[in-house]
């Protein structure tokens, strides 16, 4: 296995410039024409971008490099070196690829993918004192040099559980797969819960793809809607088929959406969860799909499809990356810059990275709609105040 490849092109233009104290904006000011590549010689500022090149993930590897070659194109600047290693899925590969491409002279990590190899190329890379910054959105993969990157289920579930809270859906009932991304979401919606006065009325958590198990626990869930344990809110942080499955059974059990109102996270996402009617109408908190469709056009002009969802993280990490790089030589990868409370304007809109190794995000929310989302409050434009 080849650790890292380089291929040569013309220097692209610079598109961006640092502009503290307000967020910088990683966004380009038009689009740029030609081929992507890597430029050959080595010499500062390098980054290595770690993704699944080959094995299980090797699509999702392809498209965020993809979006990263879109980034290093549209803002970096002509010395920006930019190396790419495959991980192979492996935490083991990613550690050892990490190595390599810290011995070649990288000055920070993007990826990898998975938490499991983020946990393993942490220790190697802080030895270095070289920062990581992962694609995962697991808290348990977060600190120590290495930052999560992924969407944060917790911070949606504060997002769209306060908004209910203040428009009138006080008592909240919780149905959520019994997995790391579900117990996230039910701490959230305690969490919140507490901070806005509203009451946590009900939860449940089910096994995913136990088919009888849902079942089950959807009848007990909603038999329990009545009187002082009843709730005119339910959050389900779910997606993909596994929502599609759900949701018809909370129909038929009577947690009819025309008196409770459904609530979700960025799992939500997706135009075709419209067909369920149950669903309609609900909200969920997600990046503002307005401010994303510039990086989507893009993409789509440059590769002839759709990105796929995880591709902008790819992109906005190498566009932090290559701004970050033209600041002065001991400022450049620094934690006081990559943690600037101002924070960063990138295909996904507001974000920042925080002392803990977790990030920020300024979220939209949205309304699901049989053909689409519709905007019902926007994401906040600045970190100056309270955002969630």
């Amino acid at each position: 296995m080849a650790p890292s490849e380089r291929v040569e092109t013309a220097p692209p233009p610079k598109t961006a410039e640092v502009k503290p104290p307000s967020s910088l904006d990683l966004k380009p000011t038009e689009p740029v024409p030609g081929t992507v590549g890597i430029p050959d010689q080595a010499g500062p500022p390098k980054v290595a971008l770690l993704l699944p090149l080959s094995g299980r993930a090797a699509a999702v590897g392809k498209a965020l490099r993809n979006a990263a070659e879109l980034a290093l194109f549209d803002v970096a600047s002509d010395d920006f070196v930019l190396a790419f290693y495959d991980t192979a899925s492996s935490p083991q590969t990613a550690a050892a690829v990490a190595r390599t491409a810290i011995n070649e002279g990288a000055d920070m990590i993007i990826g990898p993918l998975f938490s499991d190899s983020a946990r393993a190329v942490g220790p190697v890379a802080v030895a270095a004192n070289v920062p990581v910054l992962s694609f995962s959105n697991d808290r348990s993969a977060a600190g120590n040099g290495v930052w999560v990157l992924g969407m944060l289920p917790g911070e949606q579930v504060e997002r769209v559980v306060r908004y209910a809270a203040t428009n009138g859906y006080s008592r909240i009932g919780v149905l959520a797969p019994s997995n790391a991304y579900g117990f996230e979401a039910m701490q959230a919606a305690r969490d919140t819960a507490a901070m806005t006065g509203a009451t946590i009325s009900r939860m449940r958590s089910y096994t995913p793809g136990s088919s009888t198990s849902l079942s089950d626990t959807v009848k007990s869930f909603a038999a329990s809607n009545s009187g002082s344990s009843g709730y005119d809110a339910v959050l389900v942080p779910e997606g993909g088929q596994a929502i599609l499955n759900l949701a018809p059974l909370m129909a038929y059990y009577d947690i009819d959406p025309n008196t409770v109102k459904y609530l979700g996270t960025a799992l939500w996402a997706d135009p075709s969860l419209g067909r369920e009617p149950t669903l309609v109408g609900g909200w969920f908190a997600a990046p503002d799909p307005a401010g994303r469709k510039p990086f989507i056009d893009r993409y789509r002009s440059v590769h002839g499809s759709a990105p796929h969802g995880l591709a902008s993280l790819a992109y906005d990490a190498v566009g932090l990356a290559a701004v970050l790089a033209r600041q002065p030589e001991q400022e450049k990868f620094a934690i006081e810059s990559l943690t600037q409370p101002s924070g960063f304007n990138g295909a996904d809109g507001l974000f920042r990275l925080l002392a803990d190794g977790t990030n920020q995000r300024g979220l939209a929310i949205l309304r699901l709609t049989a053909s689409g989302f519709e905007r019902v409050d926007p994401a906040p434009t600045s970190f100056s105040g309270a955002i969630n």
